[in-house]
């Protein structure tokens, strides 16, 4: 399986706390079936997460030194986590995000109670910049989970939609496990990333989730969204 959106960077946001954390993380996500990952650090200035791609790639170099050392044989690419606020932020701060393996496709998520107009005038920023949005989690987003035919705008538009492992297990809650099937249902959704930000609560482990989308969808859809997908992603094709 390829994960393209994890918190497995140490100490740079409110994901791993620790080298040893870290390391635990990318050896229990390779045995859990997980053979890529894309290591994706908050860069959220709302929040303190002041991550540029200057600063973070640096450390991520550092730690590709430690984890070759250490023997882990995943394969690691780096991308950020872009949160997304307004036109305005998205200007200020452009030259700071980290794309997803330096392709053209940009990782973005925005605050749980985002209207749709921000996320359509996030959508077509990226676009109009040159660059291929990949919406974080969309089914935790109110305005989705209300309206789930924004998502279907934003594939329309060029988007594409990332979803959380845990979300179709429940571990967000009733509705966006609702909101999450209903995007699969549709064949909304493009890639799977774990979201880990420890070894419990936000565990890297995917490999349950997707044989519950290889039951209930289909083991050709499941392949494509858990694997073959990701894997364009990071060489820079068109999914």
């Amino acid at each position: 399986m390829i994960d393209i959106h994890s918190h497995i960077l140490p100490l740079v946001d409110d994901g791993s706390s620790s080298v040893d954390m870290s390391l635990d993380m990318l050896d229990e996500a390779y045995r859990d079936g997980t053979k890529e990952i894309v290591l994706t650090p908050h860069l959220a200035y709302a929040y303190g997460f002041e991550n540029p791609n200057y600063k973070i790639k640096e450390l991520f170099g550092q730690f590709k030194d430690i984890v070759e050392d250490v023997g882990i044989p995943i394969k690691m690419y780096l991308g950020c986590e872009f949160l997304y606020r307004s036109h305005e932020s998205f200007e200020r701060h452009f030259e700071d995000i980290t794309t997803l393996n330096d392709t053209k496709y940009l990782l973005m998520e925005f605050y749980f109670d985002v209207e749709e107009e921000v996320i359509l005038e996030a959508v077509q920023d990226v676009l109009d910049k040159g660059y291929i949005p990949v919406v974080a989690h969309p089914e935790r987003f109110e305005a989705i989970q209300i309206n789930p035919d924004i998502a279907v705008e934003i594939v329309n538009r060029g988007g594409y939609l990332q979803m959380n492992k845990g979300s179709i297990l429940g571990d967000y809650g009733l509705l966006v496990k609702e909101t999450v099937y209903n995007l699969l249902e549709n064949k909304l959704i493009h890639f799977v990333g774990s979201d880990a930000h420890n070894l419990r609560s936000r565990h890297p482990r995917m490999y349950e989730s997707y044989v519950q989308v290889k039951t209930r969808f289909g083991s050709d859809y499941a392949k494509r969204i858990f694997k073959e997908n990701g894997k364009i992603l990071l060489n820079g094709g068109k999914v």
